[in-house]
């Protein structure tokens, strides 16, 4: 056969009629090992990864349809999700389709590190373990004197050598879950994984050149974001140990925001770049987390509910924000975890409520919350300019006050994102505005009284500042009203009214104000007795009076609310003798010696939600001198003197009884009897 070889054929020769064969195995390598690795990596990344990384679900699961390699490298999965807890958090991440370059190497070392990763089509939600117990610190401390590791949402604070705030974990009260729900953990889980599983090597995620589109929701703790969102940046996660975000880029296209279940934010348009300087998130819990954040944020919404705003507001109970719709503009910077100068959150809305204590200011208006400069000092200023605006009281159908150019201002030091402002100084400005009708303010008379508002209007202005540093407050309101009618018991009563108050000082809060200083002015004014047979006797016409508070103090809530002492000066003392002799006309020689002008004098008044006393009431001009003791609880009961020169008169008025009068040693008579109880 010519083509054997033989003895005879060199060697070199049968060397090279080999080589064919040698390159076609070489070849078939090179083809089948690349296949059998591919298929391989898909058999790892189908089969062997999901078991890897599953093998404590109760901490952290991931699953996918299908995961592939290019001959580039590239890894695509379709429907990945991830969901992870850790002894304070548990999170959900939902991704239709990611494609990215994944350094297969770095999962021995149980880090998943990918590089170029585009996706489309994803959810995150996250929420806090409601087993974690939760702390706050003292609201009187600002942010930057509360130690790093006190610094957590949800605590009693405890006053330790009055320097540094200490903390007593407590419970929380139990509330409405409003955070998001995560399939496969409950929240407190049961089992915790902590109690199931021995500490192990956490699993790190190094996110690199990432791009998301098609997101379309973002629901962290009790917010929710629905709508169309693209994230991209870069993103290092290792449970438990390290949290990294570069330059992470969020863009929102018309998505809306609620909160708790509630509307907050519609059309949600804009931009928010985030970078958090690398650290251990569980080392720096609650608002040190937010303490390394920096961020930019410029958008715009349709506002359905300020509330949100109301959260900065939390050291003044007595203050409150809600409603208001229109539309939001937010242009901030955050350093640190802190808002930066020139930072705005601006809003014109309709329908926004300024609740103050009872009352309700509401109407339309500008809302700004903002940080200015003040010298070297950058404060958070809150400010509410109502246009239109109405003031009403818990319960009260009509408006007490209507009017224009209501503002609510409040300022601060401080400028953390994340936390309730820790001190307020708070200022209310009222402006001339108009009372309707007088008659809506009968309902905080006391029944006992037996005075009743029928109607009459006027103007009110005023200015209040609070603190909730001192929990003072300060002000002054005026008030006019015209064409004032009232009724006592069978007594018509009718004329204008000024009132000057001052409140020095008072707490908010116990509801205790000092109201020295205060001054009544009565005009016009003109008593009508109802009687039948008194043919107008006694009567009065054009009185006047002025009346001055110089100590007093009201006590809300309290039995007796309002105890100080008058300064007076009537026109006459024809009034209060009408009063006395209601049912009893006086003699006509008696009324002209109590007529005479002008009269003053002094007075305690008590009054509380079933009686009026009035003691120490004495009034004098010239020759004449009247001392009286007055009670009211449903019934008038009281005694008087008078005297004008050598004349005097006692007289003593008794529930249900006629009045007894006393023309001879009227003093000793009215020494004599009791004081009404």
């Amino acid at each position: 056969m010519p083509n054997d070889p033989s003895p005879q054929t060199p060697i070199a020769t049968r060397r090279i009629r080999r080589w064919p064969g040698i390159l076609l195995r070489i070849l078939g390598a090179l083809v089948v090992l690349p296949c059998a690795l591919w298929i391989g990596l898909l058999v790892f990344l189908n089969i062997t990864l999901p078991i890897l990384v599953n093998r404590q679900p109760e901490r952290i699961r991931m699953a996918y349809d299908v995961a592939w390699v290019n001959t580039s490298g590239q890894v695509t999965v379709r429907n990945l999700e991830i969901r992870q807890q850790s002894p304070n958090d548990q999170w959900l991440l939902h991704v239709d389709d990611a494609t990215g370059m994944v350094k297969l190497h770095d999962l021995l070392d149980h880090t998943i590190h990918i590089t170029t990763a585009d996706a489309h089509g994803a959810s995150f939600r996250w929420r806090a373990r409601a087993d974690v117990p939760k702390r706050v610190p003292d609201p009187s401390v600002s942010v930057e004197a509360i130690a790093p590791a006190a610094n957590v949402a949800g605590a009693q604070p405890v006053v330790s050598g009055g320097v540094e705030p200490a903390f007593q974990v407590v419970p929380d009260a139990p509330v409405a879950d409003w955070t998001a729900p995560i399939p496969g953990f409950t929240n407190p889980p049961d089992p915790s994984p902590e109690t199931i599983y021995r500490d192990a090597t956490p699993w790190r995620v190094e996110l690199e050149g990432l791009h998301v589109d098609g997101v379309r929701e973002l629901w962290v703790g009790d917010y929710q974001y629905a709508g169309d969102a693209s994230v991209s940046g870069a993103l290092t996660l290792e449970a438990h140990k390290w949290l990294e975000v570069q330059a992470l880029q969020l863009q929102l296209n018309g998505g809306a925001v609620t909160r708790g279940g509630e509307p907050m934010l519609r059309q949600l348009d804009g931009e928010v770049s985030v970078d958090l300087v690398g650290t251990n998130p569980e080392a720096l819990e609650g608002r040190d987390l937010f303490g390394q954040i920096s961020a930019k944020a410029t958008l715009s919404a349709d506002v359905a509910n300020l509330a949100f705003l109301d959260f900065y507001l939390q050291s003044a109970p007595w203050l409150h924000l809600s409603g208001g719709v229109g539309k939001l503009v937010v242009d901030v910077a955050v350093q640190d975890g802190a808002f930066q100068d020139g930072s705005t959150v601006a809003a014109d809305v309709q329908d926004i409520a300024a609740r103050f204590l009872s009352y309700s200011v509401v109407g339309d208006g500008k809302v700004r919350l903002g940080v200015d400069s003040k010298g070297d000092v950058a404060q958070t200023a809150l400010t509410v300019d109502f246009l239109d605006f109405a003031i009403d009281h818990d319960g009260d159908a009509e408006p007490h006050v209507k009017g224009q150019g209501f503002r609510v201002s409040a300022t601060t030091a401080d400028r953390a994102l994340d936390r309730p402002f820790t001190t307020l100084d708070v200022a209310l400005d009222l402006p001339d505005s108009q009372i309707p009708d007088v008659a809506v303010y009968d309902a905080y008379l006391p029944d006992g009284l037996g005075l009743r508002l029928l109607a009459g209007t006027g103007t009110v202005s005023g200015h209040l500042e609070a603190s909730t540093g001192d929990k003072r407050c300060h002000g002054a309101i005026d008030l006019h009203a015209q064409g004032v009618r009232a009724t006592l018991d069978d007594l018509t009563l009718s004329g204008d009214i000024a009132v000057h108050a001052v409140v020095p000082t008072g707490n908010l809060e116990t509801g205790a104000y000092d109201i020295s200083g205060t001054s009544l002015d009565l005009r016009q004014v003109r008593v009508i007795s109802g009687g039948s047979t008194r043919d107008g006797k006694d009567d009065s016409t054009a009185w006047w009076a002025s009346i001055k508070l110089p100590k007093g103090g009201v006590a809300t809530g309290a039995p007796i609310f309002l105890d100080g002492n008058l300064d007076v000066k009537f026109r006459d003392t024809v009034p209060f003798i009408t009063v006395f002799s209601d049912k009893q006309p006086l003699p006509g020689w008696i009324r002209g010696l109590l007529g005479v002008k002008p009269v003053s004098g002094s007075a305690r008044i008590r009054m509380g939600d079933e009686v009026l006393r009035v003691s120490n009431f004495q009034l004098f001009a010239g020759q004449l001198e009247v001392l009286l003791e007055l009670r009211r609880r449903k019934e008038m009961v009281g005694k008087l003197y008078a005297r004008f020169g050598t004349l005097s008169l006692g007289m003593a008025l008794a529930a249900g009884k006629q009045n007894e009068f006393q023309f001879f040693n009227a003093k000793d008579w009215y020494d004599a009897q009791p004081k009404p109880d």
